[in-house]
């Protein structure tokens, strides 16, 4: 009766040790491929075309052919694209990693549409506020005070 309960402990002891193995979850036993792909890095700021995705918190959306993209590209302290309604050019300074200033902005003076005329006068203005940025994957934000005032995606 003793070697019966012996082995009856011996099992049971066995058992609680074996199940509490760790063992690996099925999407990483052995031969399964591990979802560990590293981040895509962010484009660089210079040369990148920039498309508007958001402007003070809602989101800018544009119905071609009438409506052209809102855009921006930095290029040796110079910095063009196009402001919702006319080709804007200015200069821009930056430490390489997170301040970023505009100034001298000037732009073509073509008529549009209210809301189109509305978005670029509120851009421009906000632009000249802006003194700093930062990546958010693929995404360019620009800051004021820390506080994104524009959201960009990288175009090309």
């Amino acid at each position: 009766m003793l070697t019966f309960s012996r082995t009856l402990s011996l099992l049971a002891a066995t058992a609680l040790i074996a199940g509490c193995a760790q063992t690996p979850p099925a999407s990483q036993a052995a031969g399964a491929p591990v979802a560990n792909t590293p981040a895509k890095p962010a484009p660089p700021l210079v040369g990148t075309i920039w498309k508007l995705k958001q402007f003070n918190g809602q989101p800018v959306t544009r119905t071609p052919p009438r409506q052209r993209d809102v855009t921006i590209v930095f290029n040796d302290g110079r910095v063009s694209g196009h402001s919702g309604c006319n080709q804007m050019m200015g200069a821009y300074g930056t430490n390489g990693s997170s301040t970023l200033t505009f100034s001298q902005f000037a732009g073509t003076m073509m008529a549009c549409e209210k809301a189109d005329m509305d978005l670029e006068n509120q851009l421009l203005k906000s632009l000249g506020t802006v003194n700093g940025y930062r990546f958010d994957g693929q995404q360019l934000l620009l800051l004021k005070d820390g506080v994104a005032v524009a959201r960009y995606e990288a175009v090309k």
